[in-house]
């Protein structure tokens, strides 16, 4: 998923910016994943996500905060119109 539209997508009001953490490509299940750092301005870990995103139709993300909980997680269907 890219960064930008997942920043938006996390949008708050913390400031944060995200770091890549890892990326790879699940040939099997043709599913892009990738793992990101919250980072605050102060530099600190505030968070993390998992994207995943379908080579035909489905993408999405799911947010920890940085005790592990989830916080917020969004499914996006790439085929319907924008």
């Amino acid at each position: 998923m890219n960064p930008d539209l997942l920043a938006l997508a996390l949008s708050d009001s913390t400031k944060f910016t995200l770091q890549q953490d890892s990326s790879e490509y699940d040939k099997e299940h043709e599913t892009r994943k990738a793992s990101f750092e919250m980072v605050s301005e102060a530099g600190e870990v505030i968070g993390y996500v998992k994207t995943w995103q379908d080579d035909d139709s489905f993408a999405g993300f799911v947010q920890f905060d940085s005790d592990g909980r989830v916080q917020d997680w969004k499914v996006f269907d790439k085929r319907l119109p924008h």
